[in-house]
């Protein structure tokens, strides 16, 4: 399968669940058909894989290159990929007692985060030659006193954000919580820049520093109800359209 795209126009890819872009600027798509892409800066298609036993993945993530997270929530299944798309390992996350695992996301120790709906929990999973194992937990329900029902979880290797509705939960890398940012709706997209976590929602954009606990910086944007996830890279926007089209053009930031 070859599929090459001109990133200086408007192009767009089908059937897409999730998508996400490394720090080199490559293109990683999960498609409902179990399919995984891998697609340069220039729109040139490197890898194919699939997995068509587990269905349709949920996310997948490729915050870090070398450990690309292919995440099926309703199987509680997790693959871990390397840059080539190659399977590398997987962990059936059930069997270590997660009752409902909602989030993935990789941590800067080579372990990995997940976040447990069933028991309101953000866990950490080490793997090494044995396998994978259960290495700790952090009752969020005790810290923030709230039962969660998170949309995000991603990390810089810095600080870990978990995304709950209209909040923003910043926690450090060993998971101990900072601080909360208030939005006026659930975000599209989440990003960490050093100590900046930026956030734009349907009608809004926000920029706040971690490093202190004023109101976030606050600016309207042009509404668009009909995204479901945006990024945007020095030179592209990629848009996760509601009816599952990955829409990609040149950016202007």
């Amino acid at each position: 399968m070859q599929i090459n795209f001109c990133f200086g126009q408007t192009d767009s890819i089908s059937n897409v669940i999730d998508f996400s872009i490394d720090g080199f600027g490559n293109l990683y798509v999960a498609k409902k058909n179990s399919e995984f892409i891998k697609i340069n800066s220039e729109g040139k298609t490197l890898r194919v894989n699939s997995r068509k036993d587990l269905g349709a993945p949920t996310s997948i993530n490729a915050e870090n290159p070398l450990r690309i997270l292919i995440f099926y929530r309703e199987q509680g299944w997790l693959i871990i990929a390397d840059n080539q798309l190659a399977f590398q390992f997987e962990i059936d996350l059930k069997l270590l007692g997660f009752t409902d695992p909602t989030l993935v996301a990789n941590s800067f120790d080579g372990s990995i985060w997940v976040f447990d709906r069933g028991n309101g929990t953000l866990n950490k999973v080490s793997i090494n030659s044995t396998g994978a194992q259960l290495s700790g937990a952090i009752d969020l329900r005790q810290i923030l006193f709230i039962e969660l029902n998170p949309q995000q979880l991603l990390t810089d290797g810095n600080y870990l954000i978990l995304g709950n509705d209209n909040l923003i939960y910043v926690f450090d890398r060993y998971g101990t919580y900072i601080r909360k940012i208030e939005l006026d709706s659930t975000p599209i997209t989440v990003s960490i820049e050093g100590t900046m976590v930026n956030a734009s929602t349907q009608n809004s954009v926000y920029a706040c520093d971690i490093r202190y606990l004023s109101a976030p910086t606050k600016y309207a944007a042009i509404g668009n109800n009909n995204l479901r996830k945006s990024v945007v890279t020095s030179n592209k926007l990629y848009e996760l359209l509601q009816g599952d089209i990955l829409r990609i053009s040149p950016s202007k930031k």
